[in-house]
């Protein structure tokens, strides 16, 4: 049976449910191939810092040495625009962002 199929109730009652152990780390991205010129990708660290400094967030990247493609697994993605948000909201002057807040 595809899984794109429709199943029956009868076929959906015979389902076993199944437990499944995962890593901590089964979402992470640690290593790949850059699917641009098929190079191996090496983790670099970049860090963002905001307000001077003052808050400094480490975002873990895969990089292709040849083409200079960087990818980002999914936590590291969210990370990534937290940190845009931020940066976004502290260069805004301080009475537009709290009106901002206070209307949300």
């Amino acid at each position: 049976m595809e899984a794109t199929e429709d199943m029956t109730i009868d076929e959906l009652e015979k389902l076993q449910e199944v437990d499944v152990n995962m890593d901590k780390d089964a979402f992470e991205v640690n290593d790949g191939v850059c699917k641009e010129c098929n190079e191996k990708l090496v983790k670099i660290v970049q860090n963002k810092s905001i307000l001077d400094g003052a808050i400094t967030f480490h975002i873990i990247k895969l990089k292709c040495p040849k083409c200079g493609k960087e990818y980002l697994d999914l936590d590291q993605a969210e990370k990534y625009d937290f940190t845009l948000i931020l940066e976004k909201a502290v260069k805004q002057p301080l009475d537009k962002l709290s009106r901002r807040i206070l209307t949300s």
